[in-house]
């Protein structure tokens, strides 16, 4: 699995310069404005965007050098996850606002490079391993991430994403809202474990000569 190796290793890289990137951006932006590097840390770590190339980053650094103790269920999590930042971003988001200079740069990297070769990276790993089960717990992290992300803006009143914001949307339409994303995420986690099953059906059998030689 040399390929998926030189991926991970690319991806870590790619995906963790785009993170010091976006902090330094966010820290000379903020600092600016008077807010504490305590506040920016907490301001960084309130998207999704950022909290899921995370960790992403780290599944490709333990797929860099310890590939043998990752385990398919994280990494069908880290799959669905990242596609579906990108997928979001693209369709609510990316033309809600114009990036330049260095910020297009991290931008890029996190909301289209790495849900791409995170993809090809997983096509590429073992499979066969999936259960249909399996596509409920993918949809674990984005429900936490709703969780923690209104508990937090209820506490400092900032909200990264305008459809999870009570102040801009209404009970009703936050809660479809949530419904809606949830059920995309189901999706999208149900396509992955039907990959699986079918990339591990296509596996090739022993030959006769290798079964008699075990």
């Amino acid at each position: 699995m040399r390929a998926a190796r030189l991926i991970a290793v690319l991806g870590a890289v790619a995906g963790i310069g785009a993170l010091i990137l976006q902090f330094g951006l966010m820290f000379t932006s903020m600092s600016a404005q008077g807010f504490a590097p305590l506040a920016i840390a907490w301001r960084f770590f309130g998207y999704f965007t950022i909290l899921t190339n995370t960790l992403v980053a780290i599944i490709w650094t333990i797929a860099a050098l310890r590939p043998e103790t990752l385990r398919p269920r994280l990494e069908g999590a880290g799959a669905v996850s990242i596609v579906m930042v990108g997928v979001i971003y693209h369709l609510l988001l990316a033309n809600r606002w114009s990036p330049q200079g260095l910020q297009l740069v991290a931008d890029f990297i996190h909301h289209t490079v790495t849900p791409i070769l995170f993809g090809l990276y997983w096509l590429i790993r073992p499979h066969g391993s999936l259960k249909w089960a399996h596509a409920a717990l993918f949809v674990i992290w984005p429900l936490a991430y709703c969780f923690y992300a209104l508990t937090r803006g209820a506490f400092d009143g900032w909200y990264a994403y305008y459809f999870l914001d009570p102040s801009r949307v209404t009970a009703g339409e936050l809660a479809l809202s949530i419904a809606i994303q949830s059920a995309a995420f189901l999706a999208c986690a149900l396509a992955f474990v039907a990959a699986d099953k079918m990339l591990g059906a296509r596996k090739p059998a022993p030959s006769s000569a290798s079964a008699t030689a075990r």
